[in-house]
């Protein structure tokens, strides 16, 4: 079960150098206010929160993996700033057939891999097979139930057809990445994890190409000249890798980066002092990311039972939580879908209002007592004597808004006879554990793709360590949402 503590409005940031906080369409030296022509040239380095795992678009799976694909190799369709789906490399919307289960994408015919030659059908079609490949060795939740069969009607066309009308056919399968064939084509699917691309590309058809990639230092990516909606303003894009927040931030107001997109996790003073800072422009912004507080829902773990869960809602004050954790930077949010998505109610959304002698009805409901030390105890589910509700709250290392939270979390938790103490952890080793199914809660980024459906992070037959594609770390198993 995931308890959903805040949306942030990530804090998109550019200094006067970079003047704007997109690869594709940075603007010389001038601020991103003015209106001045984009000028050619020059280099653009940004922070990067965390080494890339990959650089595999198909075993992708981490923030920081999708932070670099995306300029690296081309998408079908896209989303523009308000998120609707506008063609990438597609030539215009899909036509679908009047029964909804035949779609026809015709492609742009000026596309050209980075060695020269053209991405066509073929490209399409083989990246399609992959992804749907049941030996794939990926960590990533690919769904092409629905798709019956994919053929190639011409040179720059492909028709899918579907076993049923399926309406999120083009968000959830369309809208997305496409690999070359003459790479990815004939390889063994349960092989994939391990190819040289994965650590340096040779076969792109971003905006930029791969140069170097120095592990736990820097990726460098440079302008592909022959890219299909144009060249990329700068000549090269260096992301940095700087795994403590405030580091990065201060990187930005000293002009050692140029572009920090995650200012508003830097923790307190960050935000206040890159506003302060002459030489740095801030824009804030909503998208689908939103920090998760994740809990182990597996028999015999602590928050094993749905009383102790609403338990822990009820006694969380959020709107504090927020404020304090992201310097008034983000919002409480109750569920995963974020108000930036269409899928959105308002109305719909189930509240826990702050209630703390009703959080602690519904522990003594579910079995708890809190004793004379402040510590709830059970009857221990897994055999004799009795289970203290002691656990960590994982969180990642060198975010100091997440571990403020989490802090906070474990204060107010007090309350009810929950010890909870942060554990901050790096990144690198963060996830092993969360998907192995040996965690107590853990408190996480998490990014809704255009169509909200959670099935890869809620599903019984997304389960880890069960299904080791899927992203159901918490053990949560409910035939009705499935």
């Amino acid at each position: 079960m995931d308890l959903s503590i805040g949306k942030l409005r990530w804090l998109r940031v550019s200094t006067l150098v970079a003047g704007i906080a997109v690869l594709v369409s940075a603007c010389g030296t001038a601020p991103s206010s003015t209106s001045e022509t984009p000028k050619n040239g020059g280099t653009l380095i940004w922070a990067l929160d965390s080494d890339a795992d990959t650089l595999n678009p198909f075993v992708a799976s981490t923030l920081p993996d999708f932070a670099l694909l995306s300029h690296i190799y081309p998408n079908l369709y896209s989303s523009d700033k308000n998120l609707n789906v506008i063609p990438d490399l597609a030539d215009g919307m899909p036509s679908v057939s009047s029964d909804g289960t035949v779609w026809t994408v015709k492609m742009k015919k000026n596309g050209k891999w980075s060695d020269g030659t053209p991405i066509t059908a073929d490209d399409v079609i083989a990246t399609e097979k992959l992804q749907a490949a049941p030996t794939l060795d990926t960590d990533y939740a690919y769904d092409w139930s629905k798709l019956k069969k994919i053929e190639k009607v011409d040179t720059y066309t492909v028709k899918f057809t579907l076993t049923e009308p399926f309406a999120p056919f083009l968000a959830v399968n369309l809208v997305g990445y496409i690999a070359p064939a003459s790479v990815f084509g004939t390889v063994d699917p349960a092989k994939v994890r391990n190819m040289p691309t994965s650590t340096a590309p040779t076969v792109t058809g971003g905006p930029y190409k791969f140069d170097k990639w120095v592990p736990g230092q820097e990726i460098d990516l440079s302008a592909n000249l022959a890219y299909f909606n144009g060249r990329p303003h700068y000549d090269k894009a260096i992301a940095k890798i700087i795994t403590d927040a405030t580091a990065a931030a201060n990187a930005l107001i000293n002009g050692d980066v140029s572009w920090h997109y995650k200012l508003g996790e830097a923790g307190a003073g960050g935000v206040s002092k890159a506003k302060a800072a002459s030489n740095v422009v801030v824009h804030t912004y909503q998208d689908l990311g939103y920090i998760d507080f994740r809990m182990n829902t597996r028999k015999g773990h602590i928050f094993d039972n749905v009383l102790t869960r609403q338990a822990l809602a009820s006694v969380l004050d959020k709107s504090s939580i927020v404020q304090a954790a992201t310097q008034g930077a983000g919002a409480p949010l109750w569920g995963d879908i974020v108000p930036a998505s269409w899928a959105y109610d308002a109305a719909s959304v189930v509240k826990y209002p702050l209630d703390v002698n009703k959080a602690k009805s519904l522990m003594q409901q579910a079995g708890w007592t809190i004793g004379a030390d402040g510590v709830a105890t059970r009857p221990n589910p897994s055999g004799s004597g009795t289970q203290r509700f002691v656990g960590k709250i994982r969180v990642r290392a060198g975010k100091p808004d997440r571990i403020k939270a989490a802090e906070i979390i474990a204060d107010q938790v007090k309350q009810i006879g929950m010890q909870l103490t942060p554990d901050p952890t790096d990144f690198k080793v963060f996830y092993k554990p969360i998907q192995q199914g040996n965690f107590d809660v853990f408190i996480a980024g998490f990014q809704l793709n255009l169509d909200p459906d959670d099935w890869s992070t809620a599903s019984s037959d997304q389960l880890q360590p069960e299904h080791h594609e899927g992203q159901n770390w918490t053990g949560y198993s409910n035939l009705e949402l499935d």
